[in-house]
């Protein structure tokens, strides 16, 4: 999506944090690189981007506040060029879904956030809405518009991954003729437009009918410079003339595991940060499809992403009221995919687990019924296993495991422990200074206790008590088990790794822990 530059600040003689001026005329502007000085009859200049300034004319009124340097709030501007002709600059929220007035012209509201100069709203036509986002060539007549398709050069039904070949293909077509920025910018709008179903579903609804509501992608939150009428305390939009929108890049690590698989696409939702992802087959190029949901949590490989995300949201009724919930999207256009050189074998390996699974479900089942009631120790299972035929390469630790579980923890407890016994839907793990207690699922702590001779006597006082009672000391439980404290996994895992070294008594150099997914 296509914006222009910020606001830039220029000089003012006022000292103060926030100024705002009223009525300053404009009697010249000089042109400087990169941006557009203007002059005002009262003394003083304001220094704005080139973009705007060329809409920017002699003879104009400008109100305006602008922040200091330290202060987080945007740039407002109002341009007055006659009395209902005016442009106006303002960062905005939320973006609710189009409604008809009662003349049955479609239309939305956007809240302006943190406004100065007594608009609380941008009234917006979604005939303004359709022209800037889903126009393929804007400022050309309708008539002779290009569909954000034919852009492409897609065919109306492509899948998720046919759109986005078809727009790599074209982006070399352009880079190889050296197009114009402008080229490419609409290409990737297209394409930004069309991977989001709801976006396509709005576009086509279009097509079929031109009167039909749009929606404001992502439902806003950027800043705008559009022009048209103030009204009291609402602007009336006649045009949008730019729009950025809120972008943060990120790179992280994405574990194939967290990924919701359907038959185009990879969904990834992070409720804990608030961030969503969609890879489709072509950046993925694994084949995927929905059974992979019944074993993906066997999956321990992940992807190294590079992606740039626009904040969205939407209303969502909670009780009697209506709460804005806000997340992140990734743009189609700027998701850029690292694959690890295993992850095939990685794929077969999990594939071939969870066949396992089901071969030997009779077996599983009933140990799994057997440390419900006692603690086991996992050499005794791979025993018992062997007896039944299951093969060494078989780990019985999944037996309890859950798909959300991230095996770095348990990788790090197993290293210096001596023996691991399953028990319930935990892990215990007796080292030389600890006997350490683990559920594997997310959203768990670790549990330490002082390491005993009588490891017995132990686990009979363990099995007949709970993690909230042991918290409470409960029957003085907690100090009959030796309970020195917990440690929660927590964000960051270097923290956790330092903090359970502190309890095990071992040197750990947390540099060399892996980054946090």
């Amino acid at each position: 999506m296509l914006g222009f530059p910020g606001l830039k600040r220029g000089t003012m003689n006022a000292p103060a944090p926030i100024l705002v001026r009223k009525r300053e005329v404009v009697v010249g502007k000089r042109r400087e690189t990169g941006s557009m000085e203007c002059a005002f009859a009262g003394g003083g200049s304001l220094r704005i981007s080139s973009f705007l300034g060329a809409h920017v004319n002699p003879g104009d009124e400008i109100q305006f506040s602008l922040p200091d340097g330290d202060s987080p709030l945007t740039p407002e501007l109002l341009i007055r060029r006659t009395a209902r002709d005016c442009l106006y600059q303002t960062s905005i929220g939320y973006v609710a879904r189009p409604k008809t007035n009662r003349l049955q012209h479609a239309f939305a509201s956007a809240a302006i956030s943190d406004g100065r100069l007594g608009f609380t709203c941008l009234h917006l036509p979604c005939s303004a809405i359709k022209s800037y986002f889903y126009s393929g060539n804007r400022g050309r007549d309708p008539a002779n518009q290009s569909s954000l398709y034919d852009l492409l050069r897609a065919r109306p039904n492509a899948s998720p991954k046919e759109l986005r070949l078809a727009w790599k293909l074209r982006e070399l077509e352009l880079l190889s003729i050296a197009a114009p920025s402008a080229h490419r910018a609409a290409l990737a709008r297209a394409f930004n437009i069309l991977s989001v179903p709801e976006l396509r579903a709005c576009y086509d609804a279009s097509l079929e009918d031109p009167k039909a509501p749009a929606l404001f992608p992502f439902a806003g939150f950027g800043l705008i410079l559009v022009s048209g009428t103030p009204i009291d305390d609402r602007f009336l939009v006649r045009q949008i003339l730019s729009f950025i929108p809120e972008r943060q890049g990120r790179h992280f690590k994405l574990s194939l595991r967290k990924l919701d698989y359907s038959g185009d696409k990879a969904v990834y939702r992070d409720s804990r940060v608030k961030l969503e992802v969609t890879l489709d087959p072509l950046l993925l190029p694994l084949g995927f499809e929905p059974s992979w949901n019944r074993w993906k949590h066997l999956l321990e490989t992940s992807l190294d992403v590079h992606a740039e995300f626009v904040k969205t949201g939407k209303y969502i009724r909670k009780g009697n009221q209506w709460k804005l919930v806000t997340w992140e999207t990734a743009l189609a256009s700027r998701i850029e995919i690292n694959l690890p050189d295993n992850l095939e074998g990685a794929v077969n390996t999990a594939k071939r687990t969870y066949r396992r699974f089901g071969q030997y479900s009779s077996w599983i089942e009933e140990m799994r019924q057997r440390i419900e009631r006692d603690p086991m120790e996992k050499r005794t299972l791979e025993r018992l296993g062997a007896a039944e035929g299951i093969p060494g390469d078989f780990d019985v630790a999944l037996i309890n495991w859950k798909p959300d579980y991230d095996r770095y923890y348990y990788e790090q407890l197993l290293k210096g422990s001596r023996r691991l016994f399953l028990f319930r839907n935990e892990y215990l793990f007796e080292t030389a200074t600890s006997i350490v207690v683990e559920t594997p699922q997310a959203g768990h702590a670790t549990y330490l206790f002082s390491v005993t001779d009588d490891l017995e006597a132990f686990l009979c006082v363990y099995i007949q008590t709970t993690k909230e009672a042991i918290r409470h000391n409960q029957d003085n439980c907690a100090e009959r088990l030796g309970y020195l404290g917990r440690v929660v996994h927590g964000r960051n895992r270097k923290v956790w790794l330092a903090e359970i070294s502190k309890f095990l008594g071992e040197p750990v150099d947390c540099s060399l822990a892996p980054d946090d997914e």
